[in-house]
């Protein structure tokens, strides 16, 4: 968990509005045309009398009802539980753990990425670097050097390195505490986090941990950002593709917690169709677990999380491409993605996880 910077942002929400359709001081019934038909027997005193008497009855009721709406206390309004909007959460971080955090950095450094020495997480003994992009996003190459503290970590790197976490940024690590309490899932109180290096300065930030975990293994964050430049003219984190056992159930658990749920799609490299989920300037993308893959990418795992691969904008795909080849003597090949112009890099030059890169994905 490196540092970042958050900004606050709040949705209105207006009254409903009423329109009694008057017009010319009179209620307009459809019933009034079956009326004319009709033609009563009554005495053109007796017409006035009822016209007039229905007229201040409808004319009555109409202002009623409109001075219980506008003041909102004639007609009790049920007001719903607040949850977050998109414009409060956005995906921040990727957490990939590495066995050799230095191994880990040079092999990044050969796909193009700029990788900046992080710090240590004192309270969970815990080290990382971070490849940080312009929009706000980054990867978190995390490891340990205090294997009582990290114990969960140690024990499964033991298996594999590979993606871990996501992590979610929130203006408020309470609000989305009460969210997920009000969604009927369970979580604890917000937890203080520490980030120490040979910088003089250090940062601090909130968690709030879902139990059971979200798809992705989900964690949310209120802290600080920063960004940096990179040789592949990577820019941020498009996308993550996360495999979930039932779609429509975990669809649903997104939107209780009121994250903005787009439409699906058909996603042929995956065989699959995906769900996505916005998330600020980035997306999840959500799909079926499958025994089988695509023919190209059976031979590949993804470690023991549910994260299959991650989509990396780059402004200039080809350049990309050559700081690759010309780093790690690794040729991609250009294929169409749902974001358009894409390469893929293999999980064995990343530590673990697949990553995709997409040429003008926004």
């Amino acid at each position: 968990m490196l540092p970042s910077w958050t900004q606050k942002s709040y949705t209105d929400y207006a009254p409903p509005h009423y329109d009694p359709l008057i017009k010319s001081g009179e209620i307009h019934d459809p019933r009034s045309q079956i009326k004319k038909n009709r033609a009563p027997h009554q005495s053109s005193m007796s017409r006035k009398l009822i016209t007039g008497r229905s007229r201040v009855i409808a004319e009555a009721a109409a202002f009623m009802l409109m001075t219980a709406v506008t003041s909102h206390t004639a007609i009790p309004i049920q007001v719903a539980t607040p949850v977050p909007s998109p414009a409060t959460a956005n995906l921040e971080h990727v957490v990939i753990a590495v066995r050799d955090l230095a191994v880990a950095t040079t092999s990044y450094e050969r796909l193009g990425f700029t990788v900046t020495p992080g710090g240590k997480h004192p309270s969970g003994g815990t080290t990382g670097n971070g490849v940080f992009f312009a929009n706000g996003t980054y990867l978190e190459l995390l490891t340990f050097y205090d294997r009582e503290k990290a114990a969960d970590l140690a024990k499964s790197l033991e298996g594999h390195e590979g993606p871990r976490s996501i992590a979610v940024e929130v203006s408020s690590a309470a609000v989305i505490r009460d969210s997920l309490h009000a969604a009927g899932i369970e979580s604890a109180e917000p937890t203080k986090g520490k980030w120490e290096s040979s910088s003089p300065v250090t940062k601090e930030w909130l968690t709030i941990d879902p139990k059971p975990a979200l798809p992705g293994n989900i964690f949310f964050i209120d802290y600080l950002r920063t960004s940096q430049s990179h040789p592949n003219t990577a820019t941020g984190i498009r996308s993550v593709w996360v495999k979930v056992k039932n779609l429509p159930e975990a669809t649903h658990t997104f939107e209780r917690l009121g994250f903005s749920v787009g439409k699906q799609t058909q996603a042929p490299r995956f065989g699959a169709v995906v769900q996505e989920v916005t998330l600020g300037k980035a997306s999840l993308m959500l799909m079926m677990a499958k025994d089988k893959r695509t023919e190209s990418h059976a031979d590949e795992v993804t470690g023991g999380s549910d994260i299959i691969c991650l989509s990396i904008m780059v402004q200039d795909l080809e350049a990309a491409r050559a700081v690759i080849k010309a780093r790690s003597g690794q040729t991609l090949e250009v294929y169409k993605s749902i974001f358009g112009d894409s390469v893929s890099i293999p999980a064995s030059l990343t530590h673990g996880i697949e990553i995709e890169f997409v040429q003008n994905a926004r």
